[in-house]
């Protein structure tokens, strides 16, 4: 799952700019995952998000639809994330070829309610 966590406050959505969306296999588990390379500023934001969330669970939306809530377990601090998890087929192709035309909207923000 994602590892993500910055300086905004807990309700507010943080905004990444992603150059670019491509499907991958994950080296780990060896699924196919969605990764995301974001611009240097982005990288930067993110990675302050994620410095002071470690431990809390977050949203990654594109264009409003939540597509994973994983548990920040450390920084993300490379400008990098990886998606995988139990995606439909053909699921992660589609979000990299909207995320990649560059109208997607790609936000993280702290969930509201933290489960235990």
């Amino acid at each position: 799952m994602l590892l993500l966590a910055c300086g905004l406050a807990a309700a507010e959505p943080l905004a990444l700019a992603i150059v670019k969306a491509a499907v991958v296999s994950d080296q780990a588990s060896g699924r196919r995952a969605l990764d995301l390379k974001m611009t240097p500023e982005s990288a930067k934001a993110f990675a302050d998000f994620t410095r002071v969330n470690v431990g809390k669970v977050v949203d990654l939306s594109v264009d409003g639809a939540m597509v994973a809530s994983p548990r920040l377990v450390e920084p993300i601090l490379g400008g990098e994330v990886m998606l995988d998890g139990t995606f439909a087929a053909g699921e992660l192709q589609r979000l990299a070829e909207r995320i990649s035309a560059g109208g997607a909207k790609v936000t993280v923000e702290v969930k509201a309610e933290q489960p235990l």
